[in-house]
């Protein structure tokens, strides 16, 4: 999404903010509307899940936004809005729609120092931290491997689908514990979560549901899901049946057969 923000609107002025919904702006419909109006888009930066609009002309601003769960940015010339777009931009001309069923997406004016001050809770980006950081985060930690790969705290970035999509191209069981773990599998782990992700991107990530990308086009990453969605199905690996179970809360789907290291049950 940051990679096609760029590409389509840097340089170009924001000339207008149409809201239907202002709860998902922060602090206020004013201040987001102060940041984002009369100004030229200079780049898109991104941390994990975190977009950063950073805008300029005359003093420069930025507008992160989180799209949480079902959360949307479109842009379209022919799309007619529906219930659920809650803010459309005009970018000279080009129409962008911010569309979120769920509302738990939001927009939120932030200072330069956002890195610091907004994500002070949140890890190192997956796809950028080194596995000498990343290892002596997870080496000690005895929950779930699936849910230590969840916790944005540790690394940001990783959703359920591509966890269970790591874990099954490192072998490891979701429930195996990364204090029992060793050097190399930890760091085959590290390694397929960057593959994965990196997949995900060149494929237009994942489409569930109503799912679409910038340009309304479905993600196409679907394809390459090898376990998760696919519970009582056959891996294409082993023929073996892929199994599904709950870890805090989350579903898991894994290959019985192919996920077996570490895990004692």
């Amino acid at each position: 999404m940051a990679a096609a923000l760029r590409q389509g609107l840097t340089g170009r002025r924001c000339r207008g903010l149409e809201v239907s919904f202002g709860g998902v702006l922060e602090p206020s419909v004013a201040a987001v509307r102060k940041a984002l109006v009369g100004r030229v888009l200079n780049d898109v930066e991104r941390h994990g899940k975190y977009l950063v609009l950073v805008l300029d002309d005359p003093v420069p601003s930025r507008v992160m936004v989180h799209l949480r769960m079902t959360g949307q940015i479109l842009a379209l010339d022919d799309y007619i809005p529906d219930k659920h777009v809650h803010l459309t931009l005009d970018f000279d001309g080009q129409p962008v729609h911010y569309r979120d069923i769920r509302k738990f997406g939001r927009w939120s004016v932030v200072g330069p120092d956002w890195r610091e001050q907004e994500l002070a809770h949140v890890g190192p980006d997956m796809l950028e931290v080194p596995f000498a950081v990343w290892h002596e985060r997870v080496q000690r930690r005895r929950a779930p491997l699936k849910s230590v790969l969840l916790d944005q705290g540790v690394a940001a970035g990783l959703g359920n689908i591509y966890v269970d999509e790591a874990m099954f191209r490192a072998g490891v069981h979701p429930l195996a514990r990364p204090a029992e773990l060793s050097r190399d599998v930890l760091h085959s782990v590290w390694k397929q979560s960057k593959a994965v992700l990196r997949l995900a991107i060149k494929h237009g990530g994942t489409t569930f549901l109503n799912f679409t990308d910038f340009h309304g086009r479905p993600g196409n990453f679907r394809r390459k899901l090898r376990v998760y969605g696919r519970a009582g199905e056959s891996c294409g690996r082993c023929g073996c049946v892929i199994e599904r179970l709950m870890i805090g809360g989350r579903s898991s789907c894994f290959c019985p057969e192919c996920q077996i290291e570490s895990v004692r049950l």
